[in-house]
């Protein structure tokens, strides 16, 4: 099962989103960016689920620069999680370094097709190196 990471300051997101992928995905979580950036180094994951927004610390954006400029990292297919739902927030994001953008309320459905086309980001990209 491919491995992914769910980062989210919020518990019930985090379980929330652990059901939802549960069974097609192994699931690793995180509470901030920090502690996302630490569990990403320890093993090699096939795609991320960033939320935006933390209590404090780093943010996503903050996350996502630092996995775009680690040679280790740089591979990782990511979508940006944000309750921010306006066009800007999405190109902010993407220009940001995201490779998708969820917008919460995130449906079972709508996560896994994202997850589905990060997957297929890390299969093509790793045929072309």
């Amino acid at each position: 099962m491919p491995l992914i990471l769910v980062a989210d300051d919020v518990p019930e997101n985090r379980q929330l989103f652990t059901l939802y992928l549960r069974g097609s995905f192994e699931v690793v979580t995180a509470s901030t960016a920090e502690e996302a950036l630490e569990v990403l180094r320890q093993r090699p994951f096939e795609a991320a689920l960033l939320d935006i927004n933390y209590g404090g610390g780093m943010d996503g954006f903050d996350a996502i620069r630092a996995i775009r400029a680690d040679s280790q990292l740089a591979y990782l297919p990511a979508a940006a999680l944000t309750a921010h739902v306006a066009p800007e927030d999405r190109d902010q994001c993407l220009a940001a370094g995201f490779d998708a953008f969820l917008a919460k309320p995130v449906r079972r459905a709508e996560m896994k097709e994202a997850l589905a086309s990060l997957l297929a980001l890390r299969t093509s990209a790793s045929k072309a190196a």
